[in-house]
């Protein structure tokens, strides 16, 4: 049922199963200040597709929020994908008034936002982006609600073998493919690390970076098919997923399985609509709303309602949470000064969520603890959880059909 402004109040978010912490027992404000929420998203250039899912999580939190003590503004700015137009959206919204901001999906535009938040002592909450080097800065006033490239390698590898080990032919070889940007690099890292630590049944043969900027990946697909891997690994964006995958059917690459072990691309509507059949069956090992959750079915009810042609996928997620998060600091600090919401932030215990996961929490470097990763497979054109068992939406298929070219 979408949510009117007469039938929504905050005390109505114990009916809605949002347990946030120091929320309760609030039925009025204790102040008529506006909560001023900046979100910087890439709604513009490469990450576009990214973007307006993040703007679409904004407006399902309005929603789900609307009438909240003190009432909600959030504030949407496009990042174009940009470094430099990131930084001074961020700069520009800082000097207008707003107390938190939200963003920026790309970790190099996200990285150069937390510089200026840090600098302007406002609080900073990620909603995705995932190069470790963020939160090992020491940074005060920066809070990382989505797991570093090292948690999700090691979620998604810890997966891969869970997987190999229901069937009784495990891939031998495999092949890492991945996007040289500050994401890419910093998740190669972390591959190379884990890879041998899990005991998997296959081994790295071969290895090929590209450039983020390439319009043609015939000759990296070319290389990994020569190598003849069962398993392709790959670590990439959109636009680049779409490549790859065009290039693989072309080719007549036939492998095992193609598994991401936390990469966007595979598992977004667009890689859907583009490629159709040529999309299915490949798997992404990434965080992932919980269909269980009482709070994610809300959410996603009213997320239906707005966007009945779009997809609830991770970065409405990772966007509604960062809200939630930003609401219950003001509720506990009960101020808009930087210093105070930092530090309700950074105490944050939040029992039920949306992603899946335990509670709601940031360690010392404000990066965040307890999210997990579920398999995802693309079936009948959306993704659907394979693994772990306890949230299984469908039963996996591995190894996969052979490409169909006609």
């Amino acid at each position: 049922m979408l949510l009117s402004r007469r039938s929504f109040n905050f005390s109505s978010l114990a009916a809605l199963g949002l347990s946030l912490s120091g929320l309760t027992g609030c039925s009025k404000p204790k102040r008529k200040d506006v909560l001023r929420i900046g979100l910087l998203s890439p709604r513009t250039g490469m990450d576009s597709q990214v973007g307006q899912a993040c703007e679409r999580g904004g407006r399902v939190a309005e929603l789900l929020l609307k009438d909240t003590l003190p009432p909600l503004e959030i504030i949407y700015n496009d990042t174009e994908s940009s470094v430099d137009i990131g930084r001074n959206k961020a700069e520009m919204m800082i000097s207008e008034g707003t107390h938190i901001l939200i963003g920026a999906h790309n970790s190099s535009v996200t990285a150069a936002v937390a510089q200026v938040c840090e600098q302007r002592k406002t609080p900073f909450l990620i909603n995705i982006a995932a190069a470790k080097r963020i939160t090992e800065q020491g940074y005060r006033y920066v809070f990382r609600n989505f797991p570093t490239t090292d948690v999700l390698a090691a979620n998604g590898i810890k997966l891969m073998n869970e997987l190999f080990q229901l069937r009784d032919t495990p891939p031998k070889t495999a092949a890492l493919l991945y996007i040289n940007d500050t994401y890419g690099q910093s998740m190669y890292e972390a591959i190379s690390y884990y890879f041998p630590r899990f005991n998997l049944p296959c081994r790295l043969v071969e290895i090929v970076s590209y450039d983020p900027r390439t319009q043609d990946l015939s000759g990296e697909i070319a290389k990994i098919k020569a190598s003849k891997a069962e398993l392709l690994i790959p670590v990439t964006r959109l636009n680049d997923a779409i490549q790859m995958m065009r290039e693989i059917v072309k080719q007549r690459y036939n492998p095992m399985g193609i598994i991401s072990p936390g990469s966007p691309g595979m598992y977004e509507k667009q890689f859907f609509s583009i490629l159709g059949a040529h999309s299915e069956y490949c798997i992404t090992n990434t965080c992932w709303y919980n269909p269980n959750s009482a709070l994610a079915q809300r959410a996603h009810a009213i997320f239906e309602k707005l966007y009945p042609k779009e997809q609830f996928d991770l970065n409405v997620a990772f966007t509604i949470e960062a809200i939630l998060i930003a609401v219950d600091a003001y509720q506990r600090a009960q101020s808009f000064h930087g210093q105070d919401l930092g530090q309700a932030i950074r105490t944050t215990n939040i029992k039920e969520r949306i992603v899946f996961g335990g509670s709601i929490a940031f360690d010392k470097k404000g990066q965040a603890l307890n999210i997990e990763s579920v398999a995802l497979q693309n079936r009948n054109g959306t993704p659907q959880i394979i693994l772990p068992k306890k949230l299984q939406q469908i039963a996996p298929i591995f190894p996969f059909p052979a490409w169909q070219t006609s």
